[in-house]
């Protein structure tokens, strides 16, 4: 009977634990407001998970899916600090399914004082959680008066997580996080929303890089190419104060520049600058011919 006892007891701490319940956000669907959730529970901390089954709660085409999130706040310096986000949310901006995809999630920060977390989440939406809430009411102050927090619009820059998985040591929002990697296959190392394969905020340290280009520039060689007068060039670089077919400095500072593309368009300058000195190379050997024609017919024109 003990033993019959024992197991229901664990049994039911076991659904009690994994139980979730209902909230409701404050403000207003067109907001993130600032939601504080516990993350320690009896001593310990635990991971927290918030999620929507149905996309038209509350109206249509409102909010869909589940985060989980791993963290635990700054402990007033205590150091363990970090934030791990699986974010697989999705919503539209408005009930009729158009303007932007809005995930639920805006934005994760760590609490400054406590070991909690505070989460942004879309406003005026009913969620369902097996976290604890401890703080819904649009606004958030840590007790050292280091975090002031309060509803935002949808639109902010800083908010709107697009789908996938983050981690970041304190803060992880639309523009920054440690380490991003999104839905759509796209990596991000210090950013939270990469726009390529692979975007890195800082610099790359590797043993090789291998990039596929299509093209490389030996129509150089070839007998139609048209190689421009140096005169030509002369005056574009006056004019323009770069080479031709290579970009501007200004155009650099706010593009970049692609290195395989870029080492193509160097390579193209290297080899005109062959063909330029293979050509003064002949003009030089027939001016040395002629130079010694003119010297024999002075010499002859001595005698």
């Amino acid at each position: 009977m003990k033993k019959y006892l024992l197991l229901f007891i664990l049994f039911s701490y076991y659904l009690s634990a994994q139980s979730f319940t209902s909230f409701t956000t404050f403000g207003s669907e067109m907001q993130y407001v600032p939601v504080v959730f516990q993350t320690s529970s009896n001593g310990g901390n635990r991971p927290i998970n918030i999620s929507r089954n149905n996309i038209h709660e509350n109206n249509t085409w409102r909010a869909h899916g589940i985060a989980s999130i791993t963290a635990i706040g700054f402990g007033w310096g205590s150091g363990g600090n970090s934030i791990r986000l699986d974010n697989f949310t999705y919503g539209r901006e408005t009930p009729s399914n158009t303007g932007i995809v809005v995930s639920f999630i805006g934005r994760v920060v760590c609490d400054w004082s406590q070991n909690n977390v505070i989460v942004f989440l879309r406003g005026n939406t009913t969620y369902y959680t097996d976290g604890t809430v401890i703080r819904n009411d649009g606004s958030f102050n840590d007790i050292a008066g280091n975090q002031n927090f309060s509803s935002v619009s949808i639109s902010d820059p800083l908010y709107n997580l697009p789908k996938g998985t983050y981690y970041s040591d304190f803060d992880i929002n639309a523009k920054n996080s440690v380490f991003a990697a999104l839905a759509s296959g796209n990596v991000g190392i210090g950013y939270s929303n990469p726009q390529n394969k692979l975007d890195v905020n800082g610099n790359v340290h590797a043993k090789e890089v291998k990039v596929d280009l299509q093209g490389w520039p030996d129509y150089v060689f070839k007998k139609d190419y048209k190689l421009s007068g140096l005169d030509e060039v002369e005056k574009h670089i006056e004019e323009k104060g770069y080479l031709p077919n290579i970009p501007s400095a200004e155009n650099v500072m706010k593009d970049g520049v692609k290195l395989g593309e870029m080492n193509a368009k160097l390579l193209e300058k290297i080899e005109e600058l062959t063909l330029y000195v293979i050509q003064l190379n002949k003009d030089f050997k027939q001016l040395g011919e002629e130079n010694k024609e003119l010297k024999k017919t002075i010499e002859s024109l001595k005698k």
